[in-house]
């Protein structure tokens, strides 16, 4: 071997790309793609016989010299960067162009309710908000509740928001979403419970307008007496709702259970299994896997997929396992739209599952595994039938939606 290190194919991903070990005697393979460089090959006496960066189409007529001077100098693999599948915009095209029904919850509509959120806060911050304030953001759900209601892909409908703001606006947003996607999944043929699910959503962290900034925002762990503060969200955000005449119970249920535990232990009447409303049980996981997944002041976030496998794992006592079937079916392994690199060298992005399978997603191919771009709409099923799986994601954060 020569002077790079030797590690197995596909160990790391880059920022722009995934990093592929390739034998010497296969690098002619790769000049039709756009594969280059990833770090400076030297000689034996240190002299550099292939810069970083360098893309093997611009020495592909003359790749067999490149290979020969290699071998003389004890090379016998070299570190590609392939691409890992393009911007946010080409992956939009690609899927969208393999499953035209996918759409997005309206642009316009989404910026218009988080800055509704926004401004009924504010407003219940310095004392001038008004119930006909609330009344209008309630609408506001319920113009959602009938839009998500013909999503397919949950995931394009989340994450989009994340360009903005990362508070409780956004967080309202998405909860509100993600709470009246689980109802319609879960309770099809009952829209209206969809409906108030989503107007719950919405209000949920009303309360959180009467939390101190310095607690709702303090990026180190709250003391004792700052979490027994942001523990009154709840009852106080029921108390703003009633005050500006929301009374069906069904949304005060949502903004009063929230933080509820299906194994007890939540906040703040503590309920169990038995006692714990179908509406909190349902806004509690919307509540913690938006929460996972975003960004805080106080932490990163979580991969859709890591915060799945957290809350049916160490935290799975805390949620109803019904919901969280429903969770799991709508979300997969793999969100719909995550770039992910195959085990034959490819990638592309995931368009979907199939049936009950999270595991082997559809992926609508974007490169070959030469690095060489996928110009037709070349779907692969993943799993055994096919013999390709998918080795990893190849984003820090898959809750991106479009």
């Amino acid at each position: 071997m020569g002077a790079i290190e030797s590690k197995r194919p596909g160990d790391a991903a880059g920022q722009d790309g995934v990093v592929r070990e390739v034998a010497v005697e296969e690098l002619g393979q790769f000049c039709e793609g756009q594969a280059v460089i990833a770090n400076d090959i030297a000689g034996a006496t240190g002299s550099i016989l292939i810069s970083r960066g360098t893309s093997l189409m611009s020495v592909a007529s003359s790749i067999a010299g490149l290979q020969k001077q290699l071998r003389n100098a004890n090379v016998r693999s070299v570190r590609l960067l392939l691409p890992s599948g393009g911007s946010r915009d080409e992956v939009e095209s690609l899927v969208r162009g393999i499953k035209p029904g996918i759409a997005p919850i309206d642009a316009e509509l989404a910026h218009q309710t988080v800055n509704q959120v926004e401004d009924v806060l504010g407003r219940i911050q310095s004392g001038n908000c008004t119930p006909e304030n609330v009344q209008d953001l309630a609408d506001r759900g319920r113009v959602l509740a009938k839009q998500i209601a013909k999503a397919p892909q949950l995931m394009f409908c989340l994450g989009h928001v994340r360009d903005w703001d990362e508070y409780t606006s956004v967080h309202s947003l998405n909860v509100s979403l993600l709470s009246s996607f689980l109802a319609d999944r879960m309770f099809p043929d009952r829209p209206e419970f969809a409906e108030f699910m989503a107007i719950g959503g919405i209000l949920h962290d009303l309360g959180k307008a009467k939390v101190p900034h310095e607690v709702l925002n303090k990026p180190a762990k709250l003391t004792d007496a700052e979490f027994a503060v942001m523990k009154q969200h709840p009852t106080l955000g029921v108390q703003l709702a009633v005050e500006s005449g929301v009374t069906d119970e069904r949304t005060l249920t949502v903004i009063r259970g929230h933080h509820e535990r299906y194994g007890g232990g939540g906040y703040p009447d503590s309920l169990d299994k038995k006692d714990l409303p179908i509406e909190a049980r349902i806004a509690a996981v919307a509540d913690v896997f938006d929460a996972l997944t975003a960004k805080r002041v106080y932490k990163d976030p979580m991969p859709g997929r890591n915060a799945i496998e957290l809350m049916t794992g160490a935290m799975a006592a805390h949620f109803d396992p019904a919901v969280m079937r429903v969770l799991l079916l709508a979300v997969g392994i793999y969100p719909a739209g995550t770039l992910v690199e195959l085990s034959d060298g490819s990638v592309g992005a995931v368009i979907g599952t199939t049936g009950t399978d999270v595991v082997h997603p559809q992926v609508a191919l974007r490169y070959d595994r030469f690095g060489k771009p996928v110009t037709d709409k070349t779907v692969v099923q993943t799993g055994s039938e096919s013999g390709v799986l998918v080795v990893r994601s190849l984003q820090t954060n898959d809750k991106i939606g479009f």
